[in-house]
């Protein structure tokens, strides 16, 4: 997630009252490692936030390895400074948090060395949060909770229309349970599923003549291709409506919401609704259905404008809440992209993995699980 607001972090309890914030839901069991580097003013500016079980961290024989890649995410960011901070339900002499802590700090020092930042890591349990070990600044019990909800961060990131989930499992999407509307999204998705095969038998099937794909000159389409193309058009048409209207308006009702159902099925459109978010070209989508368009929009470095993106999100959940049980994999799979290259990676992984289950092989959502699996940011995230 990014954020266009300046919010000011002037105690420990704000820096930590922002992670929940940062990685979208609130972390339980977790090792959470945040970034800080000095802008040219002084100015010091949170970086990655990045998060990974105690369990794997700490296990005996693989917790140094994994210790390792943690740290080598946090390395590429060239960080002034880290923080360590442990939610956990252990108490702080726990066998456990010590081998998580000695693992960090033996990876950092490799990965960053001969800068590596000295760890003076935090803990948040059930009864309170404060300093891993004794220290002048925290009374023994801990601080209460109730002051990291009460943080100026916390209140400044719901203020900017952010939210944390109360665990990791519920960043998925869930299907809505109105009946009228989920009758009317199906009936919908399927008379543009009846439409789209129509188009597809004006155009006779494949689109180009044997060889086209490997670049043989003069291929040219089986036949007229102008069907298949305005469909397209008007499915990007579609969603730009929809996504200026915003939840609640005629152009976002249970209808609009199956028939774009459909339009993300459609990997060209779907591509290219991807690709305007990412450069946030709202109401452009038709400009990206050129390929060369989009694999100029997929390589981009900018940094993500968050309202194009929440924008976007709001209602490709809308669309996924609204398919019929196995069909979601289109709009799933975009929401994934979308969320890893917003650096919300806990969140594509959930939604990459409900992708695959409802359409095993999803191309788009295997793309988002390998990255991941392999600490790759995007583009953006990986120049400090």
């Amino acid at each position: 997630m990014t954020t266009a607001e300046i919010i000011r972090l002037s105690q420990p309890r704000d820096l930590i009252a922002l992670i929940p914030y940062r990685l979208g839901f609130h972390p339980a069991e977790s090792a959470v490692l945040v970034a800080v580097s000095v802008a040219p003013g002084g100015a010091k500016e949170v970086g990655l936030v990045a998060r990974m079980d105690l369990a794997d961290l700490g296990a005996p024989l693989t917790g140094a390895e994994a210790a390792a890649v943690l740290a080598g995410h946090v390395a590429a960011q060239e960080p002034d400074d880290l923080h360590l901070v442990l939610y956990t339900e252990e108490p702080e002499d726990d066998r456990l948090l010590h081998d998580v802590v000695d693992n960090l700090a033996a990876a950092l020092d490799e990965a960053l060395w001969p800068l590596a930042p000295e760890l003076d890591p935090w803990r948040v349990g059930p009864q309170g949060w404060g300093h891993l070990g004794p220290c002048r600044c925290c009374p023994p019990a801990g601080h209460p909770l109730d002051l990291l909800a009460a943080s100026p961060a916390a209140a400044a990131m719901v203020t900017a229309g952010h939210a944390a989930a109360p665990d990791r499992a519920q960043l998925g999407v869930v299907r809505s349970r109105d009946g009228d509307a989920l009758a009317t999204a199906y009936a919908a998705a399927e008379a543009e599923r009846d439409r789209l095969r129509e188009v597809r038998r004006a155009c006779g099937g494949a689109p180009l003549v044997r060889g086209a794909a490997f670049g043989v000159p003069g291929a040219r389409p089986a036949r007229d291709q102008e069907p298949l193309r305005r469909w397209r058009e008007e499915g990007a048409r579609l969603w730009d409506a929809a996504v200026a209207a915003g939840p609640g308006s005629p152009r976002t009702a249970p209808e609009v919401l199956g028939r774009l159902l459909v339009v993300l099925g459609d990997k060209v459109v779907r591509d290219a609704v991807v690709a305007a978010t990412m450069e946030a070209a709202e109401g452009r989508t038709g400009d990206y259905l050129d390929p060369g368009t989009v694999v100029r929009a997929f390589e981009t470095d900018l940094i993500p404008d968050d309202a194009a993106v929440g924008r976007a999100t709001t209602l490709g959940h809308a669309v996924a809440a609204h398919a019929e049980p196995g069909a979601g994999g289109s709009a799933l799979g975009a929401l994934a992209y979308l969320a890893w290259w917003g650096n919300e990676g806990a969140r594509a992984d959930v939604v990459a993995r409900q992708a695959l289950q409802e359409e095993p092989g999803h191309r788009l959502a295997e793309l988002v699980v390998a990255a991941l699996e392999a600490g790759m940011p995007p583009v953006w995230a990986r120049t400090p």
